[in-house]
Order: structure tokens, then C-alpha cells, then sequence
């Protein structure tokens, strides 16, 4: 289960590959909210400490209906005109149940497809903080700094192709 600041980065890069055409000073905004999307699905453990069940985590909050609900919502709030932004932060949304799922290889995994199966599913590519509640405070800082460096520079290279590569010109997208 990789941690907040893996899902933050991730959520941040989906939203810079959706806006190809713009600077980071100007969409700073826009990368702050898609990593807090990615990262919102974690709040199903509020579920899990108030009802004191652990099966909570990893469900309906981890869903491809749920980002599609929350694309929607987006949509609702921003109008048709901001369709791609809206996207942007559907996509934000459900990267963090796609990234648990590749990352999981102990434990249940992730039920992807409720409401229509509660099939826990997981690839398991690499285990990533594989049970971080379990983890001290000096190896949770350990896996947040590997997480890091293998996100940060992801973000890093996002930024820098849609500005040097794409040729993209400052523009204000909001």
C-alpha cells in the first residue's frame, strides 16, 4: 500500500499529463487538487476506526464507479466548458485505487469493480510499503523517501517534456 505521498504524486503527474499546454505557476492550483484527489480515498479509513472494521479500506472509495461519480461531480461544479479539467481529476481520483492495485502483493486487495463484484483484486507488480500501519516511524520516513524518488522524478519528467518537448506555450487554463 503505498503511502500519501506516493498516491499525491501520481495524482499530481495524471493531472500535468492532462494539461499539456500551461506552466507549473500557473497550474500549481490544479496539481495541488489532483494529488488531495488522489490521496481522498484514504479517507475511507475514517470507516475503519469509526466502526472498527478494517474491511472498510480498500472498498467502494477505491472503485472505478467511484471516479466516474467523482468526474461527474467535477463536471457538475466546473461545467461542460471545463470537460478536460474534470477528467483531469476523475483520473487523479481513480489513480490511487489502480496504483494500490499494482502495488499490493500481501494482504486483501483492491474491490476496483464494486458495486459490482467485492472482489478484492491486486497485481502486485511491487510491494510498496506493504502494510505501513505496522511500520515504525524510521521505516515509514525509509519508504517515504524511496517513494520519492521513484515518484518525484516521474513528476519532474512530466513537467519538463509538456514544456520542453510539446513546445507548450504558457497558457491560463482554470
Amino acid at each position: 500500500m503505498p503511502l500519501p505521498i506516493s498516491h499525491g504524486l501520481v495524482g499530481a503527474t495524471v493531472v500535468a499529463l492532462w494539461r499539456p499546454r500551461s506552466r507549473v505557476s500557473l497550474d500549481w492550483p490544479q496539481l495541488f487538487c489532483g494529488a488531495i484527489l488522489a490521496v481522498s480515498p484514504d479517507a475511507d479509513f475514517l470507516l475503519v476506526w469509526g466502526f472498527h472494521q478494517r474491511g472498510w479500506h480498500r472498498s467502494f472509495t477505491h472503485s472505478i464507479l467511484m471516479a466516474v461519480i467523482i468526474t461527474l461531480l467535477m463536471l457538475a461544479m466546473r461545467g461542460l466548458l471545463e470537460t478536460r479539467t474534470a477528467l483531469a481529476y476523475g483520473t487523479a481520483f481513480l489513480s490511487h485505487g489502480l496504483l494500490d492495485f499494482a502495488t499490493t502483493r500481501l494482504g486483501g486487495g483492491v474491490q476496483l469493480l464494486w458495486p459490482f463484484s467485492g472482489e478484492r483484486l491486486r497485481l502486485g507488480l511491487i510491494g510498496i510499503s506493504e502494510f505501513p500501519h505496522g511500520l515504525g516511524f524510521v521505516e515509514l520516513l525509509k519508504s517515504a523517501l524511496i517513494e520519492m524518488l521513484v515518484f518525484v522524478p516521474v513528476l519532474l519528467i512530466v513537467l519538463g517534456l509538456r514544456r520542453f518537448v510539446l513546445g507548450a506555450e504558457p497558457q491560463s487554463i482554470t
